[in-house]
């Protein structure tokens, strides 16, 4: 009997140190105050499909769902929400409709350099290694230019305005969509979603 025991034991000692890390494009987080739900979509395809338009290339999709857990209306906006990739420490927050579809749509222009220089968007993540120092970090800015001659797309703006996440205040659950822009290939469980609002910090992680 003891030594059956002595095995469950082990058995059970190996499953709880082998256990492996769950990867999901769903991720919740919360605090005193709030509840998040998170759902990541990173195919192009699968973007289309749940707006019913296509944003192009270069698009994350992030389902929100925001519940308050006070009767305390909260301030809710979409640059509340930051999005990282672990992987090159490249952060962005998300896109405005407008500057999507909008007349005049914006052009990226990628970086490299010791210092951080131009209007950012909102990459901009530390990158260490290829010969640079912890004092000098290299860095990666995406600045943006206009193009004039982007005429826009009515439809795909309208479409993006109407399921964007709404920036009000309330205590009524809250949900919508954020439109980030990822450079870059990145696999799910290396990205994670920051939550800096009124309401506190919270990291989502779609590795657990």
């Amino acid at each position: 009997m003891r030594v059956l025991a002595f095995l469950g034991v082990l058995l059970c000692g190996a499953t709880l140190f082998g256990a492996k890390k769950v990867v999901s494009p769903t991720t919740t987080a919360s605090n005193d105050n709030v509840d998040i739900t998170a759902t990541i979509t990173l195919s192009e395809d699968q973007i289309a499909q749940k707006l019913g338009v296509d944003p192009g290339k270069g698009i994350v999709l992030l389902y929100v769902r925001i519940m308050s857990k006070t009767d305390k209306p909260i301030q809710i906006s979409p640059d509340d929400f930051i999005l990282l990739a672990h992987d090159d420490g490249e952060k962005s927050r998300p896109f405005d409709p407008a500057e999507i579809a909008g007349q005049g749509a914006m052009v990226l222009n990628e970086k490299s350099g010791i210092t951080h220089t131009g209007s950012s968007i909102g990459f901009g993540g530390m990158i260490g290694g290829g010969g640079s120092s912890p004092g000098n970090p290299k860095v990666t800015t995406i600045t943006t230019t206009m193009n004039p001659k982007e005429q826009g797309d009515a439809k795909l703006l309208q479409v993006l305005q109407a399921k964007e996440l709404p920036q009000k205040e309330t205590a009524e659950p809250v949900e919508g969509y954020l439109y980030f822009p990822l450079d870059g290939k990145h696999k799910l469980k290396d990205l994670a979603v920051l939550y800096r609002g009124p309401a506190g910090r919270l990291n989502l992680e779609f590795e657990h």
